[in-house]
């Protein structure tokens, strides 16, 4: 039972690492589009941040699933999270695309 939660606990990690990584690139992104551009860019993430967060299960276990039909890296990649861990990751990118979008539209107003 600890190898399972200890298990468990090395995805949220895993997740949340990748999580922070592509927080930091979203916020760089951010910070490069100016003021300027309108509100097509921040409609574009927010529209994708949600379709993200609607489908994460979906997303999530289909591609666990593909993960164990490519090269044993990637394999390897998608079973360190596991399943729950890929539907978690998909959550946590649609999340930060959503806050970027609504970030670009009250920054373009």
């Amino acid at each position: 039972m600890s190898m399972q939660m200890k298990s468990g606990a090395e995805s949220v990690r895993w997740v949340v690492a990748l999580l922070l990584v592509i927080a930091a690139g979203v916020s760089w992104l951010l910070y490069r589009i100016p003021p300027s551009v309108g509100r097509l860019p921040g409609g574009f993430l927010l529209a994708i941040g949600a379709l993200n967060i609607l489908l994460h299960r979906r997303l999530g276990r289909q591609i666990f699933a593909w993960g164990h039909s490519m090269s044993p890296i990637v394999a390897r990649f998608w079973e360190r999270g596991g399943e729950t861990g890929a539907q978690l990751l998909y959550l946590g990118i649609g999340l930060i695309l959503a806050v970027a979008g609504c970030v670009l539209l009250i920054r373009s107003a």
